[in-house]
């Protein structure tokens, strides 16, 4: 009779054991699926951040050795630092302002939003056509990081992005970039067209002892044409092309040189035709401007005057004969670029200018 007893309770408690763990798997699945809609409600919101994938900030830029840049066209631009400063695909001094531009990008960056999950398609899919692909070097072969830049939001406060770390995978969200007290666009600030990042310098003698020489031409001028002869040991002299010693005044002739402190041509002439600039190239240039440093080869520079294609009425009705702002010049033998006559006119006055 005990034993009968016995057996009912004991199965009575192996029922309750498995009601509890039932209950208990139960409340762990309920839980479970809490936690899942949870992180999905989140992501579908835009409002959590993947760490590795939204870091796109370089903390120390003093570490930047290389910034390649390249669009969905085929164009590119290798900008690399060296000891004499940063170059521009090997051959030419780069903008130093907008290299500090695009450094002080690379460290105040900031991710303003997530873009949300219904517009994520829209936005990779106009990236992948209209984009520019920055890598950004610390040293060595591999990218530390790769910024995909896109298009601007359409309120032109935010830049679409994209981040890639070598390593570890591409972001598959794109994200609205920012910088802090900054309203605007960032993807302006990585061109790839070569002329936008290469410096504009043409003479930079900061200091004007560094010049031994200055030689100014007036075609089919002789007698307005001089030399500047800087010994470092005195005031400059002026003479005539034959080495005459011509009469002058000291500060008249002093400010001529002020110039060659620091002379930058203002655009480089890419959309004239070629016809027409055959015909520039083979006429004789009203300037020659022609400077010998102490140490380092010569540098000449012609010049062309532009005609004037305005209606005069700036000028009272008497039409100048020249473009009074701006002139054609030929500088590293090559280039054609447009310089401003404020600073010419200074450099390439008549020997008469300079009589006391």
């Amino acid at each position: 009779m005990a034993q009968a007893q016995r057996e009912p309770s004991t199965q009575a408690c192996n029922r309750l054991t498995l009601m509890n763990r039932r209950l208990i798997l139960l409340v762990l699945a309920l839980a479970g699926l809490a936690l899942a809609a949870w992180w999905l409600k989140k992501r579908s919101t835009g409002s959590t951040l993947d760490p590795a994938l939204s870091d796109f900030a370089i903390a120390d830029t003093a570490r930047v050795t290389r910034i390649h840049i390249a669009d969905r066209t085929g164009k590119q631009v290798n900008l690399v630092r060296t000891v004499d400063g940063w170059m521009v695909n090997g051959v030419f001094k780069a903008r130093q302002p907008e290299v500090n531009t695009a450094l002080k990008t690379f460290k105040r960056i900031e991710v303003k939003s997530p873009v949300p999950k219904s517009a994520e398609a829209m936005t990779l899919r106009t990236m992948a056509a209209y984009s520019t692909k920055v890598e950004i070097y610390t040293g060595g072969r591999t990218p530390e990081k790769v910024w995909i830049v896109g298009h601007a939001t359409k309120d032109h406060f935010g830049t679409y992005m994209v981040l890639e770390k070598p390593g570890s995978g591409r972001s598959s969200s794109p994200f609205v970039m920012g910088m802090p007290a900054f309203t605007g666009v960032l993807n302006t600030r990585f061109p790839t067209n070569p002329d936008q990042w290469r410096s504009p310098e043409v003479f930079r003698y900061a200091d004007l002892h560094a010049l031994a020489e200055v030689e100014v031409q007036h075609t089919g001028r002789r007698d307005a044409s001089y030399r500047i002869l800087n010994t470092g040991d005195g005031p400059p002299q002026l003479a005539s092309l034959d080495g005459a010693v011509l009469p002058m005044d000291t500060v008249l002739v002093m400010a001529a040189l002020l110039p060659f402190k620091e002379f930058n041509y203002e655009d480089i002439v890419r959309t004239m035709a070629p016809a027409r600039r055959d015909s520039l190239l083979s006429a004789p240039p009203n300037f020659t401007v022609t400077v010998k440093p102490r140490k380092g080869a010569a540098q000449d520079m012609k010049l062309w005057y532009m005609p004037y294609t305005g209606d005069g009425s700036a000028y009272d009705g008497a039409v100048p004969l020249h473009e009074p702002l701006r002139m054609w010049a030929l500088v590293e033998d090559t280039l054609l670029v447009t310089v401003q006559r404020q600073y010419v006119d200074q450099m390439t006055q008549p020997a008469a200018a300079f009589r006391p």
